[in-house]
């Protein structure tokens, strides 16, 4: 299943995507609440953050065929297409791998990692799809990363790689801007290059969560980023160094993961520099594309 954060008239609310129409998904889970569940104060999702505090796959599965069974997706279909923000409005942290595609260490001139390396990304960097990413003329060269991004569904701790995929709640793209003369100069001096990576509009993410059962392997889908239409990245991520399973383990053996939180998974090679006005497009298979442009004052 495809669902995202919407915002319509300074609310925000989550949308199934049905085919070419779109379902008004937290109407249809406080209708769930009322009449399967019997709830006196049922609850309003103003976004995905507010799924991810239930059984996130089970809930989704069970309001969705509470409202086809009930024949009622044609009483909330959207009239008009929704203007998506980013899925996940509060992640507690956003985890982002670096070098996780050998290509992408090469070019730029890093040692190939033997086991992961990862790093934060502030939250509040948080933009949706067709967001401007906001930057400075003398921070000096801005690359966008594209990269596959997992979204925690449950709290996990020191789980194994053959647990992984319970604590996955879904997919989405993810775009790790990053402010690279400031890092480099940052790697240099020894000091931390998390500012970087960390100015406000610097993680585009969306538009969708995709949910486990709409992917048939998370580890050998296409990825690709182009600027103006030119491509610039184009690989897949079965050309990961690390997989996904072995991540999550990885990671949760180190800080507890918690639901909402983002574990962005690297990016390939073909980093190059963005202009003032540059059009940035990121497409991964089964996902979705993620649009954003660039402003540099």
């Amino acid at each position: 299943m495809y669902l995202g954060t919407s915002k319509r008239d300074g609310k925000t609310f989550v949308v199934l995507k049905e085919g070419d129409k779109f379902v008004d998904f937290s109407m249809a889970w406080f209708a769930y609440q009322v009449v399967v569940e019997k709830k006196k104060n049922p609850l309003y999702a103003s976004s995905l953050d507010d799924f991810l505090k239930e059984s996130f796959t089970t809930l989704v599965s069970n309001v969705y065929q509470f409202i086809k069974e009930r024949k009622l997706l044609d009483f909330y279909y959207l009239r008009n297409e929704p203007h998506f923000i980013q899925p996940i409005l509060r992640p507690s942290k956003i985890i982002c791998l670096a070098r996780n595609y050998g290509e992408h260490a090469k070019e730029a001139n890093m040692t190939i990692p033997k086991e992961p390396v990862f790093f934060s990304k502030a939250p509040s960097a948080l933009i949706g799809p067709n967001e401007e990413i906001i930057a400075r003329k003398d921070w000096g060269r801005i690359d966008p990363e594209a990269e596959l991004a997992v979204v925690i569904g449950k709290v996990c701790k020191e789980c194994s790689e053959d647990e992984a995929f319970k604590y996955i709640a879904g997919f989405t793209i993810f775009n790790d801007v990053t402010a690279r003369d400031i890092q480099s100069k940052d790697i240099s001096q020894k000091e931390p290059w998390f500012r970087s990576k960390s100015f406000d509009t610097f993680a585009p993410m969306g538009p969708y969560i995709v949910t486990l059962e709409s992917i048939e392997d998370p580890q050998n889908l296409q990825i690709k980023l182009s600027v103006n239409g030119e491509i610039r990245q184009n690989a897949n991520t079965k050309e990961m160094l690390f997989d996904i399973p072995y991540l999550i383990s990885y990671i949760s053996k180190h800080l507890t993961l918690l639901p909402g939180d983002i574990i962005a998974t690297g990016t390939p090679k073909g980093i190059a520099p963005l202009g003032n006005g540059d059009s940035i497009e990121i497409e991964i298979e089964n996902i979705g594309i993620l649009k954003n442009t660039i402003k540099i004052l």
